[in-house]
């Protein structure tokens, strides 16, 4: 009795389910012996996309450190063997985005770069054969912007504002609406910016959130959240530059905090006081500049109840001694309660203790 096609694919797919270290491999051993057998006059078993597609779906799973490299290498061979006429090898666009998904998952200095080549290669294959359902849409472009932002590249930053305005332009003035950003398409570029090395990282993580909030405004797939402000504040505590620089990027973020109190439609969390206060301590600035907005910023922090480890941390870092006790009063002995898990602020009350 010989094996069929849907045999091998039953074997292939078992590997790829295992837990052994050698899973991918063996199932590659059990797809070139499927090749093999259909070469040596057995005509009718052939390959088809899932005979990839499994194994391309493990390396998207795997910690192999080449397994972004065996899911691109195995993506080419489906495509040359289509173009030799086996159409059941067609790749989809989930077979794209699964192998631009490992260069993400690899957070090599590349990945952006090797990401956008399996972009580009999808982009020629759909439109070299007439493809039109395997034309990049937005979900493999923030795949993209996935993998840029999680790379570490020195240009990440600057590479994730061009396939933004790309998607932008495709869509607004284009018509392609395939292409349309969505919430995650800015959080992707606004992570990237905070990572940056850029000294002007801050003014344009704040120009995203701008183009993010007229976006909005007429995108039903776009709506602004805390973490696209809170990304904007990381962005400034993490500045690097002369005063001038370090200046500008603390008036964005105390005017970004601002909006986010302004805004009737999102709440701020405790990290949105807490990176704040991270801007205050690590920009190194004239205290004169500072304790005014940390002491204001605090005690809205207070008036919502968000006051939390996070913050109480990030408070003490950023002020002096005197301002320290200020704020939280001469009694901290006896309005504190500290352990090795948590700090937490309570003040009594005659029926119990309510935090603040």
């Amino acid at each position: 009795v010989k094996p069929d096609g849907f045999t091998f694919n039953a074997v292939i797919n078992a590997w790829t389910r295992c837990r052994r270290r050698d899973c991918g491999e063996r199932a590659e051993l059990v797809l070139k012996k499927l090749l093999e057998f259909h070469e040596n006059d057995n005509p009718h078993v052939k390959p088809d996309s899932r005979s990839f597609s499994h194994i391309i779906d493990y390396y998207s799973r795997s910690r192999d450190p080449h397994a972004s490299k065996k899911a691109e290498w195995l993506l080419v061979g489906m495509i040359k063997m289509y173009e030799k006429g086996y159409l059941q090898v067609c790749p989809s666009i989930f077979t794209f985005t699964s192998v631009i998904g490992t260069y993400a998952k690899s957070k090599s200095i590349d990945a952006g770069i090797s990401a956008e080549r399996v972009l580009h290669l999808q982009e020629d294959f759909s439109r070299k054969h007439n493809l039109h359902p395997l034309a990049p849409n937005t979900f493999v472009a923030n795949t993209v912007l996935h993998a840029w932002s999680k790379s570490g590249n020195p240009k990440a930053g600057e590479r994730v504002e061009e396939i933004l305005h790309h998607m932008e332009t495709q869509y607004q003035n284009e018509g392609n609406s395939i292409m349309q950003p969505n919430t995650r398409s800015y959080g992707l570029v606004l992570s990237a910016l905070a990572k940056s090395t850029r000294s002007d990282k801050t003014k344009r993580a704040r120009d995203i959130l701008r183009r993010m909030k007229r976006a909005a405004a007429s995108n039903e797939n776009l709506s602004m959240n805390v973490h696209c402000y809170n990304t904007v504040l990381n962005a400034a505590a993490f500045t690097e530059g002369g005063l001038g620089v370090r200046t500008e990027a603390f008036n964005i973020a105390t005017k970004t905090l601002d909006e986010l109190l302004d805004s009737s439609t999102i709440e701020p969390i405790s990290s949105s006081f807490g990176t704040y206060l991270k801007v205050c301590g690590k920009l190194s600035l004239p205290r004169h500049l500072v304790e005014p907005v940390i002491s204001k910023a605090f005690m809205k922090c207070r008036e919502l109840g968000l006051v939390n480890d996070f913050v109480l941390t990030q408070l003490r870092y950023s002020t002096s001694t005197d301002q320290y006790k200020t704020l939280l009063g001469n009694e901290i002995a006896g309005k504190m309660q500290i352990n090795k898990k948590k700090l937490q602020w309570r003040i009594s009350h005659c029926n119990g203790e309510k935090m603040l």
